[in-house]
């Protein structure tokens, strides 16, 4: 999956959770490229790696960048692909493509908070007090 905008309100903790989900995940900003594995680690991408690939490699995109100057091409998007655009702007071409619009990203950090916070409590409860007792998902 690709995040463009690595902000700490939505990017990095959203980069972090679905990592830690198991997910691979292409986190961009201006600046740079970082791929968060499912194992953890955070790798710096090279310089060679670009935009345009990560998200052509991604059967999700999340997209959150404030500016009416910056668009994704569509053609990049795989006709599969899961577009959800988190910015007070339009990221995307939503004449050809469905997108999920979603204005309230405060909403999302609070429900990657509660999930973080039930992960924590399962695995501090399996790991660490030894209750190896199943839970529902």
């Amino acid at each position: 999956m690709t995040i463009i905008n690595r902000s700490e309100v939505l990017g990095l903790p959203l980069a972090t959770m679905l990592s830690n989900q198991a997910a691979t995940v292409y986190s961009v900003d201006k600046n740079s490229i970082l791929q968060f594995q499912s194992d953890g680690k955070i790798r710096r991408e090279h310089a060679t790696v670009t935009l345009e690939q990560c998200v052509r490699n991604s059967s999700v995109i999340v997209s959150g960048v404030p500016s009416d100057d910056f668009t994704i091409p569509t053609d990049w998007i795989s006709d599969d692909a899961i577009v959800i655009n988190v910015a007070n702007v339009s990221n995307f071409d939503e004449a050809t493509l469905l997108i999920a619009y979603v204005p309230h990203v405060g909403r999302v950090t609070v429900a990657a908070l509660g999930s973080n916070l039930i992960c924590l409590h399962r695995n501090y409860h399996y790991y660490c007090r030894g209750e190896r007792q199943e839970y529902d998902t």
